[in-house]
């Protein structure tokens, strides 16, 4: 019996060294890992979970999906979107049991621009968890995602590619009362410190500092200090007071075994130098993180990101006050909503009109973090406004600064290299607008070259050009300003003006308007005008028919330097003298009331026509249904063969008719008077009564 337990015991001790040793060094391993990713050692922990994936994932292929959605997670926190999106597909592929890894896939679909993708694996998603908030958000997001690239905000956005480097660049604020002096966290390989940060893998971030000379050129970014404000910890999310006198800033401390979380510290200006930073005390839970400061302009709240208890979400923008400057802050309270979500709030900041932004991916939006903005009023705060592309893309945005009283500044994006954070610049660029087009004939569509073509503002402002040999004109944006409305007048000998009318109000970016004019020939025949009828036996203008002439005044003012002749006609009935009498005192009724309309008495002449000159049908018509065809001459012989009386009556009143024809295009105004390019009074509004007021002839 002993001989066998023994003979037992080392085949026991045979099988431990042969087998477990690579078990135990493989469990070791995932140990660390657990260990680095409790830490918040991300990038330490990718490459302890690979190389434990790589071992296991044949032997063992529940913990071997528990690793890959470890490596999901990691990639997820160094916000490295893209292959967080592969690991956790991987991790669904394996059969993770936890479906947050389909929600936080969609999340990476989201912030690498696959919005449609997001959308199915949210939808997947909510069958299982309905109520889930942050599938929900993402839905309202990509509902909202259409809206939202179709109406950007017209700022102009860049990459600066001077403070940028390989590594991350982020944060930026303004240090002088003239916004010439700019200071961000880097963590280029001069920032302070020989270790990397566990969590990114790069080096611990650090200040640079940036000035603008007079030319608007900016420096070379350059270490802000060796001390006392950089460190070998990490420092960034500067925030300076109103006069430069203090900078807030937030100072990460982070060992290679402990996190010793965030706080925020205040330093005092002396000369070109920051000194003597101090902790602002807003917490004595040393597992809480503040950060991201953000002091208002009379220095009365400092706000700033926290998870402190009360917290809505993983962070929440906190505030706290004072009554005077130079007291200490009293206890934090939470700005609550609608600034803070159950999703994440922070880098606060406030303009100088005390207008807050801030970034969150708690309210729907592009995808990560887009930067919003809220007013307090009387109310509280307003509800948070997107601002939209091109500031927020799918990618991180956040940390934005204005230079003061300028719509331009620079704000924080991942959205260009990858995982790797970069500053970029924005700015309104100014409104311009140029108005163009091609003058054409409207009766052959030919092009119309040298016409002359007026831009008359309501300001009073006045251009001209002329069309070129491709019938081509155009106004640039010297010559038009914004909120203005103009005419566009175009004028050619042989041709009746043309006019049209553009905008420029309520347009808040850069256009070019397109606005093509036809212009009609001036024919050697009349034209007749809207029908203008008479009372029996009279040649007084009935005030229903006044309204018919306002084309023709237009007309006159729009041509400002042809003669007219006014001609009337009558029908056949009657004697010529009668006829002749009537129908000139008939054109003169016409010239009296476009005299009254501010028209020359020297352009315009009246002549009666009696009933000598019948009307010629131009081409065929029909009138109380009756048809005349092309050609037909109404004289008095066509009309009496004609069996119906009704079809004569009708006729009769065709021929009763005034036209105007075009005998002078070289009318000069007297001395001391411009030709008018304005807009003709304004034209009484005359409606004809319900009832007639007598046989018109």
């Amino acid at each position: 019996m002993g001989n066998r337990l023994k003979v037992f015991c080392l085949l026991f001790v045979a099988i431990l060294c042969l087998l477990p040793g690579d078990l135990y060094a493989q469990n070791r391993r995932v140990v660390r890992a657990d260990k680095a990713f409790e830490l918040k050692q991300y990038s330490e922990a990718i490459d302890l979970y690979q190389r434990a994936y790589n071992r296991v994932r044949r032997r063992d292929r529940e913990e071997a999906a528990r690793l890959v959605f470890q490596i999901a997670m990691c990639h997820k926190y160094t916000n490295n979107h893209r292959a967080a999106e592969a690991w956790f597909n991987r991790a669904i592929r394996s059969n993770y049991p936890d479906q947050v890894a389909r929600l936080y896939m969609a999340d990476a679909m989201m912030k690498n621009g696959k919005y449609e993708e997001a959308l199915e694996n949210y939808q997947l998603f909510l069958n299982d968890h309905p109520d889930d908030w942050r599938a929900l958000r993402g839905i309202a997001s990509i509902e909202l995602l259409e809206e939202l690239q179709e109406n950007p905000e017209p700022y102009e956005v860049e990459a600066v590619r001077l403070f940028n480097s390989r590594n991350d660049d982020y944060t930026p604020a303004f240090s002088d009362l003239r916004a010439n002096t700019l200071i961000f966290s880097s963590s280029r390989d001069d920032a302070v410190g020989r270790d990397n940060d566990p969590w990114t893998g790069h080096k611990h971030t650090s200040f640079f500092v940036s000035y603008r000379d007079r030319a608007g050129n900016w420096s070379r970014p350059a270490l802000l200090d060796d001390g006392p404000i950089n460190t070998e910890y990490n420092e960034g999310a500067p925030a300076v007071n109103a006069t430069a006198t203090d900078i807030y800033f937030t100072r990460c401390v982070r060992g290679a075994d402990e996190d010793m979380g965030c706080r925020i510290f205040r330093a005092t200006r002396e000369g070109a130098n920051w000194i003597n930073p101090q902790e602002i005390k807003l917490t004595d839970d040393s597992l809480v993180t503040v950060g991201h400061p953000a002091i208002s302009p009379d220095e009365m709240t400092l706000y700033f990101a926290s998870d402190m208890e009360g917290s809505m979400g993983p962070m929440d923008i906190w505030m706290v006050t004072r009554s005077s400057p130079g007291e200490p802050f009293g206890d934090p309270v939470n700005v609550g909503p609608p600034i803070n979500t159950p999703g994440t709030e922070m880098f606060p900041y406030v303009r100088e009109d005390g207008t807050l932004y801030f970034a969150s991916d708690g309210h729907p939006g592009l995808g990560g973090l887009d930067i919003f903005r809220s007013e307090f009023t009387p109310d509280g705060w307003s509800e948070p406004e997107n601002l939209r592309p091109p500031i927020n893309s799918s990618a991180d945005d956040f940390g934005i600064v204005f230079e003061p009283g300028k719509e331009s500044g620079f704000f924080s994006s991942n959205r260009g290299r990858g995982a790797i954070y970069d500053i970029y610049s924005f700015h309104l660029p100014p409104v311009e607008f140029m108005i163009s087009g091609v003058v054409f004939d409207d009766s052959t569509k030919y092009i119309v070259p040298d016409a002359t073509v007026q831009l008359v503002g309501a300001d009073g402002t006045l251009r001209q050009v002329e069309t070129d040999r491709e019938g081509k004109y155009m106004f640039g944006p010297a010559m038009l300003r914004e909120n203005t409305r103009y005419e566009i007048l175009v004028n050619k000998s042989g041709y009746f003006s043309s006019r049209a009318q553009q905008s420029t109000i309520g347009f808040d970016r850069s256009q070019e308007f397109v606005v093509d004019l036809a212009i009609a020939p001036i024919p050697e025949t009349a034209i007749e005008l809207p029908e203008i009828l008479y009372d029996f036996d009279s040649w007084v203008l009935r005030p229903q028919f006044k309204d018919s002439l306002n084309g023709l005044v237009q007309t006159m003012y729009d041509n400002p330097t042809i003669i007219i002749e006014l001609a009337s006609h009558t029908d056949s009935r009657g004697t010529e003298v009668y006829n002749d009498t009537l129908s000139q005192r008939r054109a003169q009724a016409v010239v009296d009331y476009l005299i009254d309309q501010g028209i020359d008495r020297e352009r315009l002449e009246a002549r009666g026509y009696g009933k000598r000159n019948p009307r010629v049908i131009e081409q065929t018509i029909e009138r109380d249904g009756f048809v005349f065809e092309e050609g037909t001459v109404l004289s008095e012989e066509f009309i009496n063969s004609l069996q119906d009386e009704a079809h004569q009556e009708v006729a009769h009143q065709m021929n009763r008719r005034t036209e105007f024809r075009v005998i002078g295009e070289d009318y000069e105004p007297p001395e001391g008077e411009d030709v008018p390019v304005e807009q003709p009074p304004e034209l009484p509004d005359r409606r004809p009564p319900d009832e007639s007021e007598g046989r018109p002839r």
